[in-house]
């Protein structure tokens, strides 16, 4: 696992230069996609599948606004995405929002959670048990790994890099028993696109109540 560091000379964190980073690489990046809607349709065929019911689902770091357009569209249930940046404001079902906090309104409140941005996070024990504590007992995350995840493609832009099992192994030791890994999905039967290397799904799934993030 490789974690960038956002510091001030003094050595504090720089939350200030985190969400510019991020905010002026989101821009860069706006007119790139990055995820497939051949993942999407799989990922919403797996939860009619294993999760039920599905009411309402949260997508982290979409920039675009894809994922949750293309969840409704294959669930039928309001999906809604989160964006650090302003652009947000641009594509529906988005809102502006760091995906290290938690809206109130969201606790034990989510069916399923899906992101590939999650190599964005600052704090990413703080963000998982975040995500978590959003979802309702058997609720689940979808956590899409590719060798961008990894640790030798950590930046100040993707901060976390972290090999699949090394993550699952991760997620194990942060949910305490509260999450853990369902499932890692290897081989999704289906053709990614080309720039979707060594795609695979990590599967988290909420076991209990958590007392606390």
């Amino acid at each position: 696992m490789k974690l960038h560091r956002y510091l001030t000379p003094d050595g504090r964190f720089d939350y200030a230069r985190y969400r510019q980073v991020q905010i002026e690489g989101n821009r860069r990046k706006l007119h790139a996609r990055w995820v497939h809607r051949g993942t999407i349709d799989f990922l919403a065929g797996w939860l009619r599948d294993h999760v039920a019911p599905l009411r309402f689902g949260l997508c982290h770091g979409t920039r675009r606004g894809d994922e949750q357009a293309w969840f409704r569209d294959a669930l039928g249930i309001e999906v809604i995405g989160t964006e650090i940046s302003p652009t947000a404001a641009q594509f529906p079902h988005t809102i502006q929002w760091d995906f290290h906090r938690v809206k109130p309104e969201w606790i034990e409140a989510v069916d399923f959670i899906y992101s590939n941005s999650y190599d964005h996070s600052f704090n990413p024990r703080r963000c998982f048990r975040a995500w978590a504590s959003c979802l309702r007992v058997g609720g689940v995350m979808l956590l899409e790994h590719t060798r961008q995840h990894r640790p030798e493609a950590t930046n100040a832009m993707d901060p976390f890099g972290i090999g699949r099992d090394e993550l699952a192994a991760f997620l194990d030791h942060v949910g305490r028993g509260a999450f853990r890994v369902r499932e890692v999905i290897a081989d999704p039967p289906f053709q990614p696109a080309a720039h979707l290397e060594e795609l695979s799904f990590v599967v988290v799934e909420k076991t209990q109540r958590m007392d606390g993030r």
